[in-house]
């Protein structure tokens, strides 16, 4: 694994102003003798586990320490997992599935030990949160692991949110009332404890969560369902010979201490298992994709022999599109979601297909060459056709009975300009990342509040050299447009591209490019644009956060707050 060259930019009076290239921060591990890809098999759904909350009530799972094999040649690794009552699970949780308008309680219990990943953990971090006033004194998360269990892209009181601040530790336990009045979608959940979120994640607390509605019952009837549907979550690992995790520790002299500004890991692993196989039967699977990794962005192709299989993009963070867009490459950053229908019945039996990946690290312009710094990680899993007849059923032409209501056109109350700026010492070592240069502890966001059911426009001004996946809490969003920023002369430059077609639905999650303006369209509430209520969800007060999704810069500090009014 390397943590390449970045080219890193200084925040000055309003937008950040371009700076040399920092020094180049590298840590590395061999990958572990002994392991031949594709010979482990996917965990599929049942595997996972499934937490049926379609009929409402409440259910309950547990966060433990456990021990996990990323592969059958390696050692046991130390991890975190979200276990059911009944289920075994080692690493991530269950997948929960969930229904529109049933509203659901998840209680969590915390029953964590010692952290896995202790020697990983930031003192820095945690003291100046100490000495903001965001964590108690005497905060000992190597022995007494905080968590905050999120549901990404959930629309969600403020209470039941699982943000960074709404940590419990071990021994207690936490209720998280989920109303589910958002269109059917893929979500996901996943720890977001202030300062340590990455070693949570990446210990393995996270799961899926799947918004069930009319436009997809999950029964076959419109859309590949199980056996035929399954998550793919897709995760980087560094692993010690022995089979353990590792997470290396940033090496530049000048900023010795735990934290490093990303981290790339030499592994692939797919819902736990490294670089797995999953048999299909020759017809159509319907894959929900999660990027589940620190820092890498993705740009998946599926391969056949040395051309690429074709495929259908039917959703995005926030649910089904309009209709099927079809692909032949998908850029996926961390915490963007994708739901892809792909359709092997044209390939003979004994053909093999491999999920393939060549996103440079840092996206976009990293090293693509481990010898230049860089951090490839050319193959994901693969695919393996067996003679049996699967799923033949058409994509249906309309996946929505009604519409996505589009924002564009419409007047936002507000107009916000949201700057993405890198920060070095001064040796030119990265710091840390902020927003609008102001830190998470920063209480000046409560001097601009939000008003209940507007829609707001945000132009992200991305000053950095790196794309940045912006989430936003509690909302859906859409994306406008596009457009090139020159950082050097603090101007725009040609004209706003809208989004590609598979880019519009709603999102949660959207990649802010370098040199870049994104802007998006945020409605604040269910009922933002006016007329017929959107298929977000329900509008609620209260304070929520939004950040960055590289969790090496949400937890050093690009991530701020925002409050509802």
């Amino acid at each position: 694994m390397t943590i390449s060259r970045r080219r890193l930019f200084q925040a000055g009076a309003g937008l950040a102003v371009p700076l040399s290239f920092g020094t180049a921060l590298r840590a590395s591990a061999a990958v572990p003798p002994g392991v031949t890809p594709f010979t482990e098999q996917l965990p599929t759904l049942a595997d996972l586990g499934v937490v049926d909350a379609t009929q409402g009530g409440s259910a309950t799972i547990r966060m433990v320490n456990a021990v996990h094999r990323f592969h059958g040649a390696l050692g046991p690794a130390d991890t975190f997992a979200y276990r059911t009552a009944t289920g075994a699970q080692t690493y991530l949780g269950p997948v929960i599935v969930a229904r529109r308008d049933v509203p659901f309680d998840l209680v969590v219990r915390n029953e964590l030990g010692s952290h896995p990943l202790a020697f990983a953990i930031d003192e820095q971090l945690i003291q100046q949160a100490v000495g903001e006033g965001l964590l108690p004194a005497g905060t000992d998360d190597a022995v007494r692991p905080r968590a905050a269990v999120h549901l990404h892209g959930g629309n969600t009181r403020p209470e039941d949110d699982g943000g960074p601040l709404d940590t419990f530790l071990p021994g207690t336990e936490f209720v998280y009332s989920y109303e589910n009045k958002q269109a059917s979608a893929g979500l996901w959940f996943h720890d977001h404890a202030l300062a340590i979120t990455r070693l949570n994640v990446y210990a393995g607390l996270a799961g899926g969560y799947l918004l069930r509605d009319d436009d997809d019952p999950g029964d076959g009837s419109r859309l590949p369902a199980p056996p035929y549907e399954l998550p793919l979550v897709i995760q980087d690992r560094m692993l010690t010979a022995d089979g353990k995790l590792a997470y290396p520790p940033n090496q530049n002299p000048t900023t010795p201490r735990a934290w490093a500004p990303e981290f790339f890991g030499d592994v692939a692993t797919v819902n736990g298992k490294a670089w797995p196989n999953l048999d299909v039967a020759r017809g159509k699977y319907r894959f929900r994709v999660f990027n589940g990794s620190n820092a890498r962005f993705y740009l998946l192709k599926f391969m056949a022999g040395g051309a690429g299989l074709s495929f259908h993009q039917i959703g995005t963070d926030g649910g089904l599109l309009d209709a099927p867009v079809p692909l032949n490459k998908l850029t996926l950053g961390p915490g963007e979601r994708a739901d892809l229908v792909v359709d092997f019945a044209a390939l003979p039996p004994g053909s093999s297909v491999i999920l393939a990946n060549n996103a440079r690290t840092p996206f976009p312009d990293g090293p693509q060459a481990a010898r230049r710094g860089g951090a490839p990680l050319s193959q994901i899993m693969r695919f393996t056709v067996t003679s049996t007849t699967g799923y033949t059923a058409p994509l249906p032409a309309r996946l929505r009975a009604v519409p996505i209501t589009r924002l564009a056109g419409r007047t936002p109350a507000a107009s916000r300009t949201m700057t993405l700026v890198e920060l070095l010492d001064a040796a030119g070592a990265p710091l840390a990342a902020l927003l609008n240069n102001r830190s998470f502890a920063s209480e000046e966001f409560r001097d601009e509040p939000i008003g209940k059911d507007t829609l707001e426009q945000w132009e992200l001004v991305n000053t950095t050299g790196d794309a940045h996946p912006i989430h936003l809490h509690f909302t859906q969003f859409q994306v406008l447009n596009r457009q090139r920023y020159d950082v050097s002369r603090a101007a725009l430059v040609g004209a706003a591209v809208p989004p590609p077609a598979n880019e519009r639905g709603w999102k949660d999650t959207v990649v802010a490019m370098p040199g870049e303006v994104t802007r998006i369209l945020v409605p604040f509430g269910a009922n933002a644009a006016g007329g017929a209520p959107l298929a977000i969800g329900a509008s609620y007060t209260g304070e929520y956060v939004w950040h960055c999704h590289i969790l090496e810069h949400e937890d050093n500090d690009m991530m701020q707050r925002y409050v509802i009014e």
